[in-house]
């Protein structure tokens, strides 16, 4: 029973999070594209309260903003943290799909850290400063072998490929989106490329020029995505795009919340630290630790 209860405690943080989730008319897009655990062993016994620290300075500064960055710690045991969501998501759904990266990197545990793409936000947790990386041995490509398409529709794809990135390098928030139709016919291709705010314009010129081409080997493909270490690029001849959130003026985030789609991340995600973890974590549930008592049982820090 005792251990239940304050497995139980671990899901508050993101419970309470989604409920201050407003509802949305667009897509969170909050599906795991690829999960990569990395980081030292050697500092394994601050991970869980840096994790801890982070994820909250981190979902503070997303109620205002899409795009977080949090060091805490010191000396060998400092802990990064960084999470964008793409630029046509709203707050809200941003927090959605920052609230699926927060409950997927505590199984990255031993390691000290890990990065998450998803198709509407990133996530990477290190205890190394990683901020000005654009490049790395893990970046990757992931192609959607549904449906091969026609050389007109491949041709179209690398110019919107390279447009996105020119047009991404000429605004200041490093983010764009092409929609382009393929001449003689009714259908259009999509892509979005977008950098980490934390990069300087030359890096993430040379990350999207990178992915701008290499983007191209999932032709004949009908989907692609380019996930390197500092941005992200993505086509498909689907629509994935939301409408460009227009800034509310209500000064606000809090109100409804989309009932399904907090649902489905809570049935679709689980907190990956063992129980015996959590008892280290704590000092064996010591009272020193212990921050208070609600309707949920002991909150430990």
């Amino acid at each position: 029973m005792k251990k239940s209860t304050h497995t139980t405690l671990f899901f508050i943080p993101l419970i309470i999070l989604l409920l201050l989730v407003s509802k949305s008319n667009g897509d969170s897009r909050a599906q795991i594209i690829k999960v990569h655990c990395e980081g030292d062993f050697e500092n394994i016994d601050n991970f869980i309260p840096n994790f801890v620290r982070a994820m909250g300075i981190v979902s503070t500064k997303l109620q205002t903003s899409l795009n977080a960055t949090a060091i805490v710690g010191s000396g060998r045991s400092k802990t990064y943290a960084l999470t964008q969501c793409y630029n046509d998501l709203s707050i809200q759904d941003c927090l959605l799909c920052y609230g699926r990266t927060r409950n997927v990197l505590p199984g990255c545990y031993p390691h000290c850290g890990g990065r998450i793409y998803l198709d509407g936000c990133f996530t990477r947790l290190h205890n190394q400063s990683f901020f000005g990386d654009y490049k790395g041995p893990d970046d990757t490509l992931v192609c959607g072998n549904i449906t091969k398409t026609s050389m007109l529709f491949q041709e179209a794809i690398r110019r919107a490929a390279i447009n996105a990135a020119t047009v991404a390098l000429v605004n200041n928030d490093y983010f764009a989106r092409e929609e382009m139709l393929v001449p003689g016919t009714n259908q259009s291709v999509y892509v979005l490329a977008e950098c980490w705010k934390t990069l300087s314009p030359d890096s993430c010129r040379a990350c999207l020029n990178n992915a701008s081409v290499w983007i191209s080997k999932c032709l004949p493909w009908s989907e692609g995505r380019v996930l390197n270490t500092g941005c992200f690029m993505r086509y498909s001849d689907t629509n994935f795009l939301n409408p460009i959130p227009i800034a509310s003026t209500s000064g606000s985030n809090t109100g409804y919340y989309d009932v399904e789609k907090m649902a489905k991340i809570l049935n679709d995600s689980s907190l990956n630290f063992k129980y015996s973890t959590i008892e280290k974590a704590t000092g064996n549930w010591d009272e020193a630790n212990k921050l208070g008592q609600g309707g949920f049982g002991i909150v430990y820090k």
